[in-house]
């Protein structure tokens, strides 16, 4: 997170009287933004892919990827009085995916009862926007106006799958032995993304920078893992893939710059 914000700091050192605006305001200006947020992951929706290769789990394989950082670059246009569009690029931190399980194992390599699964997953979105606001602030409040917005956007989602492995442990003579098997290969899947959003923008009057802060329900499209995986007794072997979804609500604050 350290990059981005310091390119928030360099924003937000911009005076916010970036030039006169004159007596009237640029009708459908252009806009800049950069922001950052937290994503709160919900369940994936992983399941047993083949239950006669993967191993049975009492506790299955869905779980959560994690609560992480992302960051955002958008550019936009104000096209109509209520609308405006723009295409976001967003990026998240990496979510980290371990799930531990217990049942009998069918997995090559080991024999034990009880194993944790790992992998970690890379998301990165291109989406294209609309958003529909009013066409005056709905607060005034010390010349700084305050207007809400509602949004939506679909787009490209990346999805980047690495480290995929599974730590399996074996009671040797009462003490608990871990033995790494089902490593799988990197695996990138291109995937449909979609966001809706609400939020307010803040905006001192005469000034060319606002903020906005809200809310994003995030759908980051879905992943694969590797089609094959090394075992430690057998070698690389084909593997019915696994496979869910990059799900997350959002809290997220832009800093934008308006020409």
């Amino acid at each position: 997170m350290k990059k981005q914000l310091g390119i928030l700091a360099v924003l937000v050192a911009l005076p916010l009287h970036a030039g006169t605006m004159g007596d009237s305001e640029q009708i459908n200006p252009w806009y800049a933004s950069i922001g950052t947020g937290f994503s709160w992951t919900q369940l994936p929706g992983i399941d047993n892919p083949n239950p006669a290769l993967w191993d049975d789990s009492i506790q299955g394989y869905d779980s959560h990827l994690g609560n992480r950082g992302f960051y955002t670059f958008e550019v936009g246009k104000q096209v109509h009085r209520l609308i405006d569009v723009s295409v976001l690029y967003l990026d998240n931190e990496t979510f980290n995916y371990q799930k531990f399980q217990t049942g009998v194992s069918n997995t090559e390599g080991f024999t034990g009862d009880s194993r944790t699964r790992y992998f970690d997953l890379n998301n990165r979105a291109l989406l294209v926007n609309g958003f529909l606001h009013p066409d005056h602030s709905w607060l005034n409040v010390h010349t700084v106006n305050f207007t809400p917005f509602v949004g939506g956007g679909i787009g490209y989602a990346l999805n980047q799958l690495d480290n995929f492995y599974t730590v399996g442990t074996v009671d040797a003579g009462g003490v608990a032995v871990g033995s790494t098997s089902s490593i799988g290969n990197k695996v990138n899947t291109n995937s449909f993304a979609w966001q809706g959003s609400v939020g307010l923008n803040i905006k001192p009057q005469a000034s060319h920078v606002s903020i906005d802060v809200g809310y994003r329900y995030y759908d980051g499209g879905k992943f694969n893992a590797s089609s094959s995986v090394y075992s430690d007794s057998s070698g690389v072997v084909s593997a019915t893939p696994w496979s869910g979804r990059v799900k997350a609500n959002q809290v997220f604050v832009d800093f934008k710059y308006t020409v």
